[in-house]
């Protein structure tokens, strides 16, 4: 008897150390596989920065805006004169200065009717006005003053504005980019060096979108210099200057 309780006793000692080895062999090589997937999975350091860049250039084209406005007791005799001096208009555009058909476009067109108001009568109806608008593609921005008075002479009365821009618009964007690129690498070099780290390469490259800052002019400072040229042998003077084009990128360098 005390014989086959020893025996029941050893089997079970060595069951538990059995199962504590088996336990313990699986508990380490967890932790071991768990490191290693940490290790491996692990987050990288990051640094996002900014920046923009641009570069400033001769404009190349000027687009003119201008528009003929008439009047007349009913809307057909208002969209008549209309007609009858816009003829004039594009004997200007298309003879005198040479401007190809295709960069002239009606940029609006309507014939509306006015109106009178006295306290006496209310609304009353004074007659209808038409408005005949175009957008003028110039390419020699030295004579612009020269259209401007001539369109002025033809008939046009209302000026509003000249926007100055260029065609080369996607070659100088590039030029903006690499220096965009160049400010962004700044930026992060010196925020890793701050951080006690380098930078090892680019994960992200997000581009926003690019712009470009023209030179408008008020059309009411054209319609003053319209008339003066009108009344004066003085004729009208425009300086296009110089517009900039931007870029802006947003960039995410890895860092070790």
């Amino acid at each position: 008897m005390k014989g086959r309780v020893w025996l029941q006793g050893a089997v079970a000692a060595a069951m538990v150390l059995t199962v504590a080895w088996i336990g313990f062999g699986r508990g380490e090589g967890s932790v071991a596989s768990a490191e290693t997937t940490a290790a491996s999975g692990a987050a990288p350091y990051t640094v996002t920065v900014g920046a923009s860049g641009s570069i400033k250039v001769d404009p190349d084209i000027a687009y003119v805006n201008v528009a003929v406005e008439t009047r007349g007791a009913k809307a057909t005799d208002a969209q008549q004169a209309n007609a009858d001096k816009f003829a004039g208009v594009e004997k200007v555009l298309y003879e005198k200065f040479g401007i190809d058909k295709k960069d002239v476009q009606t940029t609006g067109f309507d014939v509306q009717p006015e109106y009178n108001y006295t306290e006496k009568d209310g609304q009353v109806l004074k007659g209808y006005v038409a408005v005949h608008s175009i957008q003028v593609s110039y390419r020699k921005l030295t004579e612009i003053g020269k259209l401007l008075d001539a369109l002025t002479a033809a008939g046009t009365n209302r000026v509003n504005g000249v926007q100055f821009s260029t065609e080369k618009r996607d070659q100088y964007e590039l030029d903006a980019l690499k220096k965009a690129m160049d400010n962004a690498a700044a930026k992060a070099g010196v925020l890793a060096t701050s951080a006690k780290r380098q930078l090892k390469g680019v994960i992200n490259i997000v581009q926003s979108d690019s712009g470009t800052s023209p030179i408008p002019y008020p059309g009411v400072m054209f319609n003053s210099m319209a008339k003066m040229a009108a009344d004066s042998a003085a004729p009208t003077s425009v300086q296009a200057g110089q517009i900039e084009i931007g870029a802006q990128v947003t960039v995410q360098y890895e860092m070790q």
